[in-house]
């Protein structure tokens, strides 16, 4: 139970999970519990899970390859390991994870029992603004954002600073600016 810390992989009922946050409480007169937030690899859903001391937890036995974007179809996104193997996810398995994905973007790929489950991005990566309207004369109020459009298709507030053309770094854990390259 000591072991549960974020970023922790672990096995639940034969799932993969990762621990998203862990809170050890003890109360008064009764055992000490491990709160925790655990996400589902695979559907990528979020529970509350509390585990008690006597609890035996395994760790998910993942295989994790190093691997690159190649391309896309209308739904299915291809990558290569550094082996040569090609897999494919469809666009609903990676979800917003779709608006970072350029041709070459590096990634690792979660395998599970030998069925890739996920994909993980790095995470900051640099995109080129496509589209970002022009700062209005007068609006600059403290921290003033605007919508911006990157070169995949995804958009992401910016500063008002931001033009088209412009590469920006983007934490891809939270979809936010983080600053111009």
């Amino acid at each position: 139970m000591n072991e549960l810390k974020p970023g922790v992989l672990i096995e639940l009922d034969g799932e993969p999970y990762t621990v998203l946050e862990a809170n050890h409480n003890k109360m008064a007169q009764r055992r000490p519990v491990m709160q925790t937030k655990i996400k589902h690899l695979i559907t990528g859903k979020v529970r509350a899970e509390t585990f008690q001391q006597s609890d035996k937890i395994a760790e998910a036995d993942l295989e994790r390859l190093k691997a690159k974007f190649i391309y896309r179809t209308r739904d299915e996104f291809f990558f290569q390991t550094d082996a040569g193997e090609k897999m494919s996810f469809s666009e609903k398995i990676l979800a917003e994870k779709t608006g970072y994905l350029k041709k070459d973007t590096p990634v690792e790929i979660y395998v599970f029992k030998g069925k890739p489950i996920s994909v993980e991005l790095p995470i900051k990566i640099v995109l080129e603004v496509k589209e970002a309207p022009p700062a209005t004369k007068g609006d600059t109020v403290q921290g003033a954002l605007k919508e911006a459009e990157l070169e995949t298709g995804a958009t992401v507030k910016v500063p008002l600073f931001i033009e088209t053309g412009d590469k920006i770094e983007v934490d891809t854990r939270s979809g936010t600016y983080a600053r111009r390259v």
